[in-house]
Order: C-alpha cells, then sequence, then structure tokens
C-alpha cells in the first residue's frame, strides 16, 4: 500500500470539497448572479466548472487505485503531472491577474497534492 498515493487523493478530494463549497459561494453564485456576462459565457464557465470538479474526482481515484495496486502506477503520473501543471497554470494566472496568493489558495491545493504523488512516485 502506497500511504503517499493515498495521501495525494485526499487531498485531492479536500481540494473538491474547497473548489464546491467556498467555491460554490464565492465564485459560482456572484458569477451566476452577475449581469455583466452574457448567458452563453455563464453556460461555459459553470460547465467548466463541473467539467474540472469531475475530472479532479477522477484524478483522487487513480490515486487511490495506484495506492493498492501497482499495476495502475500510470494513473498516479498521470494525477502527479496533472497536479503540477495545474500548480504551475494557478501561479501564472495569480501572478498574470497581480491577484494574491493566499486569497487564491487553489495553487498550494494543487502543489500539495503532486508532491505527495512525486513521494509516493519515488517511494
Amino acid at each position: 500500500m502506497n500511504t503517499y498515493f493515498i495521501v495525494a487523493g485526499s487531498l485531492v478530494i479536500g481540494t473538491v470539497l474547497v473548489h464546491c463549497i467556498r467555491g460554490g459561494r464565492h465564485v459560482v453564485a456572484p458569477m451566476l448572479a452577475t449581469t455583466e456576462l452574457n448567458d452563453t459565457v455563464k453556460t461555459v464557465l459553470y460547465g467548466c466548472w463541473h467539467a474540472f470538479t469531475l475530472l479532479y474526482l477522477a484524478v483522487a481515484a487513480g490515486f487511490y487505485w495506484a495506492a493498492g495496486d501497482a499495476s495502475a502506477l500510470s494513473l498516479a503520473y498521470l494525477g502527479t503531472g496533472a497536479s503540477a501543471l495545474l500548480a504551475i497554470i494557478s501561479a501564472t494566472v495569480i501572478i498574470r491577474f497581480k491577484q494574491r496568493f493566499l486569497r487564491l489558495p487553489h495553487w498550494l491545493m494543487f502543489s500539495l497534492v503532486a508532491g505527495a504523488g512525486m513521494m509516493g512516485l519515488v517511494e
């Protein structure tokens, strides 16, 4: 049993919970309520929000699977790489739009998942 992959999967679940609960309240609700975006833009953004949720849950499943089955190691590579890329993209967007890193913590959450995944890959 690869404990680091269990940790990575659990961090993904935590990230998804924050994404759904806090993000739903502080990002999605205001976005849907605004009149500054047309309905097509809102629909696309809302769809992307849910697509991310489902895809990141699949990353968690991949980590959990790889934790107990060495033949599924490629799923851990995929989840680790995806999380590292998400961390890089998130940090880049925060810098680009001059936001505060502590106000948008998803970069840190993705980094922790990628770190746990990397630890599991070298175990």
